[in-house]
């Protein structure tokens, strides 16, 4: 019987494999516990929300149809009943209705009605209420929706003494519309000679709050229309007249909270029988390794060698005493892609780079040679470029040399490495241009080189105009890549010998080094102007943006590289200054204004503290009765050295810095300060600056001069500017209406200077407009400035809104102006600005009403 050998290696690979195997299976079957476990968990948590989720739908359900219910029940209450229809049906009361308070104020305070009209048979508004006043507003102008259907419905569903309802739109907000017809008795039948009875529900955030606390649904809000991507939980409610309206609101979200409680506990569980598993596998594998150990070791010494002569080096050679190959390692056909037979016997000088002379130094007693590896070059199979370390020491017989010995280390990703370091240490990473501290040597090296008036060096500093907006509305990746393209006009438009770099941002510099006169210098800003402004295609939008350009030559204004850069920004900032999208060349004159600009801001810092600013008042009178209705509030700066500065000298400074804030928060406390002493009926008027609208602590800022000096938010009006539109319209109409919350006037200031002034008026809350001088100036000699005027008057009228003309100089502009119904007038033929205490005076001569005296600041 024959027996078969067995080979010992083959037993213990196999009880090694074997222990391995089933210590794997074991914590494949604890992993499988713990993910079933942890996926149930969630499981139930998930579930929870969800049903979370469908409570709160029907809560929300549930809210709704109880505010209906009330409001649905006033509704009928007051529509179906005698008295109703006997003073509000045919013949309107109006005594009874709003004096004693039948449907009056009471229905604002009990049932929080915004709205209430009485519609006749043909729609038209009799009688209506706005929270709570009587208001000439008609219901139709006031309610977006198909205010015509609702009263068909109304009048259709009151034989079964029913009421109609639709939500509609009321200022842009959602709100619950209610009508039903006046009539005695469910009797009558003749309904085309009813009125109709309309109350107006808008769920504001107030109200939705209200629901929010009653029913726990956290954050409620409503909005119009279908929402089928907003988030759960939601509830649409289609009625069958006007527009859906969702409601939204937040979860609790009760099972998520239970899952990152006990998930956690159960991660760690999970983690401790892991390391427990694991300790158990480690000593198994460490029994099992005990096996390997022999062989491992013999295949370790197996390898020893191979490993010490292929890994110290990328490849080792020999060679005979003329340098010839007579060996070279498999190492070199992996690394070169060479083959190795090719080139035995070949010499070593005609595959590598290098000095054959100092590898011969080799040979000679006491060389040094061979301490130190020897630069050298090769190209590979692909024709590609090596570098590499050759290390070489002489083999010597007797004193005799027989040949060389060495390795060549590839060292080309290190070279390749370090160039990238550098090009990266002086590019910038986004255009590939140069940057910061490649300019800065590059200026350095040419100013040593010497500059003159025959070979001057121009400096060109541009900043992107319109660029920030590209970055706001499209992304930072559109912004990237309208860098790119601007360094690639930039680089197009200038020479090899010139140096484009970018300093970050938008800016960049142009050192142009061919320009040889100032007319060169302007022709190729002409020319990066002209490439710059060209539209740049991002998906389907075409941007263009401008360059602002300031220019500073080398050596007539500088001879330092840090002075040019410095120049030239002054250069730049004079260029932006003047309109952008152009170019200045340095003055001397520019760095004065710079300096002087710097001493003014640090002069406006202090000039509150020392108060330094004061206002006057111009009056604004009632064109027809001429009595002064109020006053514009204008800031005048006594700048102790300079005299008395007007805005257009301090304002755009204060802008800039960023000071207008704290400068428009004394002028509105001031203002307001100086309105109390009035009288009770006399407004206030305060310009705000763009900038302001920028900030988001607007609204808590005008409120918070309301509180300290306790003037009727109603004296105060706030003129604004179109600009602050053009900036940011969704923005602006927030701040506008939470504005107009507080109860004050706004007024758009220099109407019909902005190309889309009519469309603001008709979607922004103003209460009146002020008719630029620009159209005042030529109104008694031109007769279609007349028309204009005319024109603006009876829009302003049409829309109810306080018209204003300012900058009247003439009585006969004050004539025509009377004569074409504007309702105020303004200027200094009517009065220039003047103190508080001279306009106190003013209005008790004009007015003949006593005025208190109010003791200001300086007085």
């Amino acid at each position: 019987m024959t027996q078969t050998a067995t080979n010992p290696h083959d037993e213990t690979a196999g009880y090694t494999a074997m222990t391995r195997k089933a210590s794997l299976s074991f914590i494949a079957v604890i992993a499988a516990l713990f993910i079933t476990a942890a996926l149930a968990l969630v499981y139930l948590c998930l579930a929870l929300d969800e049903r979370q989720v469908r409570h709160s739908e029907a809560d929300a359900a549930k809210a709704m149809q109880s505010r209906l219910d009330k409001i649905e029940t006033a509704l009928v209450d007051y529509a179906f009943w005698e008295d109703a229809y006997e003073f509000m049906g045919e013949r309107l009361d109006l005594a009874w209705a709003y004096d004693r308070n039948n449907i009056g104020p009471s229905l604002h305070t009990t049932y929080e009605l915004d709205g209430v009209f009485v519609l006749g048979p043909d729609g038209r508004t009799r009688y209506g209420l706005i929270d709570g006043e009587l208001t000439e507003v008609a219901a139709d102008d006031w309610i977006a929706g198909d205010l015509p259907a609702l009263l068909a419905n109304a009048r259709q569903g009151s034989v079964e003494d029913a009421v109609a309802r639709a939500y509609f739109s009321v200022t842009g907000m959602p709100a619950v519309v209610s009508a039903a017809v006046i009539r005695p008795d469910s009797s009558y039948v003749e309904f085309d000679r009813l009125s109709y009875l309309v109350y107006v529900d808008v769920l504001t955030d107030t109200k939705m709050k209200a629901i929010d606390q009653a029913f726990d649904l956290a954050g409620l809000k409503a909005s119009l229309g279908e929402r089928p991507d907003a988030p759960e939980p939601k509830l649409t409610l289609r009625p069958e007249l006007g527009m859906s309206l969702t409601l939204q609101w937040r979860s609790e979200e009760l099972g998520k909270t239970l899952l990152m409680k006990f998930l956690p506990m159960l991660l760690v569980l999970g983690l401790l029988v892991a390391v427990l598993v694991g300790w158990l596998r480690g000593r198994i594998a460490r029994a099992a390794s005990m096996i390997d150990a022999a062989q491992q070791a013999l295949r370790i010494s197996e390898q020893r060698f191979r490993n010490i002569s292929e890994a110290s080096s990328d490849w080792i050679w020999e060679a005979d005493a003329q340098q010839r190959l007579t060996y070279l390692s498999e190492r070199f056909t992996q690394v070169t892609g060479l083959a190795r037979e090719a080139w035995l016997g070949r010499p070593l000088a005609e595959l590598l780079n290098y000095d054959t002379h100092l590898l011969a130094s080799h040979a000679e007693p006491g060389g040094l040679a061979g301490r130190k590896p020897l630069p050298c070059s090769m190209h590979d199979s692909r024709g590609t470029q090596r570098y590499g370390q050759l290390s070489a020491r002489a083999v010597l017989a007797g004193g005799t040399l027989e040949g060389y010995l060495g390795t060549v280390c590839d060292i080309t990703e290190e070279i390749e490495a370090k160039a990238r370091i550098e090009h990266i240490s002086q590019h910038d990473a986004l255009t590939g241009l140069a940057n910061r501290h490649r300019l800065n040597h590059y200026l350095n090296a040419r100013l040593n080189e010497g500059v003159s008036g025959d070979r001057p060096m121009f400096l060109l500093a541009l900043d992107l105009d319109r660029f920030k907006p590209i970055n706001d509305t499209l992304g930072h990746a559109a912004g990237d890549l309208v860098l790119r393209e601007v360094a690639n006009a930039l680089t197009a438009c200038t020479r090899s010998t010139d140096l484009v770099a970018r300093l970050g941002g938008d800016e960049f510099i142009v050192a142009a080094t061919d320009c040889r006169t100032h007319e060169q210098a302007e022709r190729l800003c002409e020319r990066l102007i002209e490439q710059i402004n060209q539209p740049i295609r991002i998906g389907a939008n075409d941007v263009s943006v401008g360059a602002s350009i300031g220019i500073v030559a080398a050596p007539h204004d500088g001879l330092t590289a840090e002075d040019l850069l410095r120049y030239a920004d002054i250069a730049l900032y004079e260029a932006k200054s003047n309109g952008r999208n152009l170019y200045k060349f340095y003055e001397p004159a520019m760095n004065e204004r710079i300096m002087e600009r710097r001493q003014l801001e640090m002069d406006m810092r202090q000039a509150l503290r020392r108060r330094e600013f004061r206002l006057d008042f111009q009056p604004r009178y009632d064109a027809a009765s001429q009595t002064i209705v109020g006053a514009e509030a204008l800031v005048r700066w006594q700048h102790p050295s300079r005299g008395l500065l007007s805005p257009g000298v301090f304002i755009p400074l204060a802008e800039e810095t960023g000071l207008i804030v704290e400068l428009s928060d004394w002028v509105l406390n001031e203002a307001c300060l100086n309105a109390l002493c009035w009288g009770p009926e006399l407004m206030v008027s305060v310009n705000l600056s763009p900038v302001e609208f920028q900030r988001s602590d607007l609204v808590d800022r005008v409120g918070a001069v309301l509180e300290q000096t306790g003037i009727a938010p109603s004296r105060l009006e706030l003129e604004i500017t179109e600009s602050v539109m053009l900036e940011d319209a969704a923005s602006a109409l927030t701040t506008m209406n939470r504005l107009k919350a507080l109860g004050i006037r706004l007024s758009m200031d220099d109407f019909g200077t902005g190309y889309s002034s009519l469309s603001y008026l008709r979607s922004y809350p103003f209460d009146g407009i002020k008719i630029d001088r620009s159209f005042i100036a030529g109104l008694d000699q031109s007769d279609s400035s007349e028309a204009i005027v005319n024109a603006i008057v009876s829009m302003g009228h049409a829309l109810s809104l306080t018209v204003t003309a300012e900058g009247i100089e003439t009585v006969a502009q004050l004539g025509k102006l009377t004569d074409l119904a504007c309702d105020q007038a303004q200027g200094f033929y009517l009065g220039r600005p003047m103190a508080p205490l001279v306009f106190q005076q003013v209005i008790r001569d004009v007015n003949g009403i006593a005025v208190a005296e109010l003791a200001l600041p300086g007085d």
